[in-house]
């Protein structure tokens, strides 16, 4: 999710129940002295990281090297020059003593430290978690490696923890501006009721909406939530590196430390959060704290790949555009003048930092922990080793780098994830994309995992019907309780948080929770486990009795796993364009096309549209008949479900080395005036070698510019598409579709920077080039018998029916 503020009025219900209530807590910033190197008296700071060494407190430009037993580690003769506020981070060393930092100009040496390495991790008696015991509002807790993050901590709403009543707690973290410390709930309330709030705190200092589910859900909920920034971002000290080791590391660290304080119940925390928040809960479990309860991530991703290149396509839309908003906000709102660190302005400066610390620095004066703190944040991570279009270039791009890209990997961290999972995504998901499924394969079996799938866009893993599941297994497995209903204020605020995110007109109320006469905590566990299946479907969201487009689904469906266990059906694309369930056996020609992208808008929203309204103003354009190829299933002649990830094997032959491909999956209505969006699959024809991990439902390309292979056009070359998840009952009568174009027009958000531009390419129908399409038919499913109108379910824009060249 973007970072943005997008609350308005929680509506008049949340103001009929709150009543005249709008009770604000002014944070209490509780911040330890700075670091040396901070102030005037300037010296040399160093330290080690996971896999890093970082120095603060030299002057600008100084020459340092970094030795490890007296000889230097790089560049021997050729020592590197600190940043303009005298700091330097180095990356990737071999764990171990020995290290320090020589500043030649200076003619100063550190004393020797540690780079630490991976999963060596502290003893849980440190008193690096015991020795920081932390309050309400803002404090800074100190990492493994000296670095001091941002966290603020939120009681539950018109509650106080302690000890003696100690609460139970989440931790929601992200590199969003989660750390400011307002408490959020106030204003929302005071909004509602029309009225001021003179007790409502700077809102400056508000968080980020997109941190709502911690600061807000999980708080009305009765859970106390600790908003961690991210390191390098916010006020957080140490440099910004997008889920590299230290941060996956400062996770465990920080989890440890709240999970010792006295108001934390049962001295274990769960996690939060939607998709920033959502995906960093993934590392952050897979470095396995032990005083960790539970996760819960919204609107994940599987792997930071799979979103920036979809395909092995550079997705030049969302994620440049995320990317870039992460690179301003880890820029230091601090310089160095006259020897000593300084607010960079009184005032936010537009794309240098988040706005909310330069009136932290502000309100915190002299010896500001947040100012220290900006030290190493020019030293972020150069992104560019894992973004932009240089990186899938065919022919010099080195493509999916794993060295750098599986350390980063979701699933990579999924498969070491021991305790309970609560997940939640979506089908057609615009931002994070919705590949995320693969997580799901990723968890060990061994693990209990509660997901849950609908039809919609980023904001739907958040539906009534979902944050019932939700509240269930957060009072279960993190605050070891049994369920309890939410009181009339937290039942309202959950209820409306998707209509309000997504300005929807309605929505279905929030399902009642289950299992609260159950008489014991392991009653109740059994139950929730019993009646809740590793994998829930909700289908046709947006067809329910709340109206068109609205977040409510008419049916469901459970599995014991994914993909489910169904029947792998193989459609075969014949002559005038069929889709046939067997191969066509002799050779049967070809489908030509000329792949040009230029020829529709590159997403399938309009400037300025809402993806997650219930009706978003789509602008799903056909492809034009010469430019796109097209093969249909006859009617279905019963309801149909496929569920699982899909595989199209296409033979291709084309006169240029490499083009992309992107493969639109959808439901073409009875009558055939109308057909309805479900899925793509996207493909830069290069990547033609498979994981071993691959299977006829799920491919997974190697992406490596090593393993890249060309085209020709003297004979056919087999290349498999990945579909993303369908999730879809094909009901009697309606027709499946696959139409093949250049890449762009199916997602509001995701553009490509493609190679096409008007190449010329042929599709096998049949023979030894029978090209095919792969997808798992599960049986068991009852579908609601009336066909929701084309365009009324969430995220699946409908357009008018135009038949391809090749289908004449």
């Amino acid at each position: 999710m973007r970072s943005r503020n997008r609350r308005t009025s929680w509506g008049r219900a949340v103001a009929g129940v709150a009543g005249a209530v709008c009770v604000g807590l002014v944070p209490t910033v509780v911040a330890i002295a700075p670091p040396a190197g901070a102030t005037a008296a300037r010296a040399l700071h160093a330290g080690g990281s996971v896999d890093e060494a970082w120095l603060t407190g030299a002057r600008p430009g100084d020459a340092v090297t970094l030795v490890r037993n007296g000889t230097p580690v790089i560049n021997p003769g050729n020592p590197a020059a600190t940043d303009a506020l005298g700091s330097l981070i180095i990356r990737d060393l071999t764990p171990g003593a020995g290290y320090a930092w020589d500043d030649t100009t200076a003619g100063v040496t550190t004393p020797v430290f540690s780079v630490l390495a991976p999963d060596a991790n502290p003893a849980t008696s440190s008193t690096l978690y015991s020795g920081q015991p932390l309050h309400e509002g803002l404090n800074y807790v100190a990492m493994r490696d000296g670095i001091q993050l941002a966290a603020t901590v939120r009681y539950p709403y018109g509650v106080t923890c302690s000890a003696a009543a100690p609460c139970p707690t989440v931790i929601e973290y992200s590199g969003y501006g989660t750390a400011g410390p307002t408490d959020p709930i106030p204003p929302l309330l005071a909004s509602a009721l029309h009225t001021p709030c003179t007790t409502c705190g700077d809102p400056h200092l508000l968080p980020d909406g997109s941190t709502d589910v911690g600061a807000v859900l999980a708080r009305v909920s009765g859970f106390a939530t600790v908003s961690l920034q991210m390191r390098g971002t916010g006020c957080s000290g140490g440099a910004y590196d997008l889920f590299g080791y230290p941060s996956d590391y400062d996770a465990y660290d920080a989890v440890e430390t709240v999970a010792h304080q006295g108001w934390v119940a049962n001295h274990k925390v769960g996690m939060v959060g939607i998709s920033y928040s959502g995906l960093s809960e993934l590392p952050s479990a897979g470095t396995n704290p032990p005083d960790l309860a539970a996760i819960a991530p919204m609107s994940p991703t599987d792997d930071l790949f799979s979103t920036g290149y979809p395909g092995g396509i550079y997705n030049n839309g969302f994620a440049a555009g995320w990317i870039a908003e992460r690179i301003d906000n880890a820029k230091s709102a601090a310089a160095l003048v006259g020897g000593s660190l300084r607010p960079l302005a009184a005032t936010p400066v537009s794309g240098v930092g988040q706005p909310w610390v330069y009136y932290e620095m502000a309100a915190e004066g002299a010896g500001s922990a947040c100012l220290a703190n900006q030290a190493l944040h020019g030293q972020s991570e150069s992104l560019a080793s894992l973004v932009g279009p240089q990186l899938v270039a065919p022919g010099t791009g080195p493509g999916r780098d794993p060295s750098l890209f599986d350390r980063r990997s979701m699933s990579t961290w999924a498969r070491r994830i021991t305790v309970p999972v609560f997940v939640s995504g979506a089908m057609q998901d615009e931002q994070t994309g919705p590949q995320w499924p693969a997580l799901l394969s990723a968890l060990p079996a061994s693990t209990p995992v509660f997901a849950n799938m609908v039809n919609g866009g980023h904001i739907d893993s958040t539906d009534p019907q979902i944050i019932s599941r939700w509240l269930e297994f957060l009072d279960l497995y993190v605050a070891d309780k049994v369920p309890t209903a939410p009181n009339a204020l937290a039942g309202l605020i959950l209820d409306d948080f998707t209509s309000f995110a997504a300005s929807t007109s309605a929505q279905a109320p929030l399902p009642a929770i289950r299992f609260t006469s159950a008489k014991t905590l392991v009653r109740a566990r059994r139950e929730f486990s019993r009646q809740t299946p590793r994998v829930q479907a909700l289908f046709d969201s947006g067809a329910g009795a709340a109206g068109s487009g609205n977040p409510q689904s008419t049916y469901a469906a459970g599995f014991s796993q994914w993909p489910p266990r169904g029947r792998s059906m193989n459609l075969w694309f014949g002559p005038h364009g069929a889709l046939q369930q067997g191969p066509a056996p002799h050779a049967s020609g070809s489908a030509t096309v000329g792949l040009d992208p230029s020829l529709r808008p590159a997403t399938s929203l309009p400037p300025g549209g809402n993806a997650w309204a219930a009706d978003p103003g789509w602008n799903w354009t056909p492809v034009p008949a010469q430019n796109g190829a097209g093969f249909q299933t006859t009617p279905f002649a019963a309801d149909t479900t496929i569920a699982g990830p899909a595989t199209l094997n296409l033979w291709v032959e084309a006169g240029t080395p490499v083009v992309d491909l992107q493969a639109t999956v959808t439901e073409v209505r009875p009558a055939a005036t109308q057909e309805e969006y479900v899925t793509s699959g996207f493909l830069r024809s290069s990547n033609q070698v498979d994981l071993a991990s691959s299977n006829p439902l799920f491919t997974v390309p190697s992406y490596l510019a090593a393993d890249a292979k060309t085209l020709t056009s003297t004979k056919y070359t087999l290349v498999k598409i990945p579909i993303d998840p369908i999730v879809h009952t094909f009901r009697a009568g309606t027709e499946l579709r696959v139409v093949l174009s250049a890449p762009g027009g199916d997602r509001p958000s995701w553009t490509f920077d493609s190679v096409d531009n008007g190449q010329v390419v042929s599709f096998g129908l049949g023979g030894a080039a029978a090209s095919w399409l792969t997808v798992d038919v599960v049986p068991h499913v009852t579908a609601t018998p009336t066909l929701p109108a084309c365009g009324s379910l969430r995220g699946e824009p409908c357009r008018a029916y135009q038949a391809q060249s090749n289908q004449a």
